[in-house]
């Protein structure tokens, strides 16, 4: 029964994803990129190591893809300053998760918050 609910609720995610403007698609990145921050933070902070991991893993994966989604033929200025950006916070990921400091995620932080209020607000100038 839980597996059928689970996988129920995976299909749905996936058409709600794919079916949702790209715009929604890339604030909700940005959100899980902050969130995964943050616990990123807080696992640093109580030792978990699991926890830490994974938060960091899955913030790395979210950075791989938006880096991915670039398009250089549309905005190469833009497209270049945002891969340089993804791959620096990357690269604060790497130190955070190897020094085990969470102050190396302060400016990720501040850069997905950034990025994220601008393509908001570049959505509703739309």
């Amino acid at each position: 029964m839980m597996t059928m609910y689970t996988s129920g609720v995976k299909a749905y995610r996936k058409v709600d994803l794919v079916s949702a403007p790209k715009t929604e698609v890339l604030d909700r990145l940005f959100a899980r990129l902050d969130l995964d921050l943050r616990d990123g933070q807080r696992a640093i902070a109580d030792g978990n190591v699991v926890a830490r991991a994974q938060a960091l893993d899955h913030a790395s994966r979210i950075l791989t893809e938006l880096c991915a989604a670039l398009d250089s033929s549309a905005a190469p200025e833009l497209c270049a300053n945002l891969d340089a950006l993804y791959r620096y916070c990357q690269t604060c990921i790497t130190r955070a998760a190897l020094e085990r400091k969470a102050a190396h995620l302060e400016q990720p932080l501040s850069i997905v918050a950034t990025l994220r209020a601008a393509f908001a607000e570049a959505a509703l100038a739309r």
